[in-house]
């Protein structure tokens, strides 16, 4: 399953501004979205079509969420040249994590959990304060992005196994941190 984000995120109108200035304006038409794909193929040698980026803008109507992988050639193409900490800054990821790492996820209100990564996407609770989450609840998860609303597979508690758990819901995660 790719993790995707709400088109109405901050860090998704901080990555349109970013990819608006490379670019040099505001993609407005489908001629500019067709320009911007072209440009993005240019720079980064990875294709996102004009269709994809205008929903991305909001030029085509209905679309909520950006996948993951457009997000990562966005930013590539954003920060071409330069060590990118757009994403990198607000999310961690799975694929990028080694057993043992531990994260601190805070949402509101008032509550925040350390998780420790064990390997093939899953995470444990390591400690919970205000959560229903509990230490040792366990839990599979690619990507935890702050401003985001986190949701996780097959959490294992002691009450049983839910799929679909929602945590910061309203607002997003308001604290990602590696430890």
């Amino acid at each position: 399953m790719e993790t995707s984000y709400s088109s109405n995120s901050i860090a998704i109108s901080q990555l349109k501004k970013a990819v608006e200035v490379r670019f040099g304006r505001i993609p407005a038409t489908p001629a500019d979205f067709g320009e911007l794909s072209i440009a993005i193929l240019r720079i980064t040698d990875e294709r996102i079509s004009a269709d994809t980026l205008s929903r991305v803008w909001g030029y085509k109507k209905g679309y909520s969420s950006v996948r993951q992988t457009t997000v990562r050639v966005l930013e590539h193409y954003a920060k071409a040249n330069e060590e990118s900490d757009f994403i990198h800054s607000v999310a961690i990821y799975a694929d990028e994590c080694q057993k043992g790492d531990r994260v601190r996820i805070a949402w509101l209100p008032n509550r925040v959990c350390v998780l420790s990564y064990t390997g093939d996407y899953r995470w444990r609770v390591e400690e919970s304060i205000n959560s229903k989450l509990q230490v040792g609840n366990t839990f599979y998860c690619r990507t935890i992005a702050q401003g985001e609303e986190l949701i996780v597979d097959h959490l294992e508690t002691e009450n049983g196994i839910y799929e679909g758990f929602r945590m910061g819901n309203k607002n997003g995660l308001t604290m990602v941190e590696k430890l």
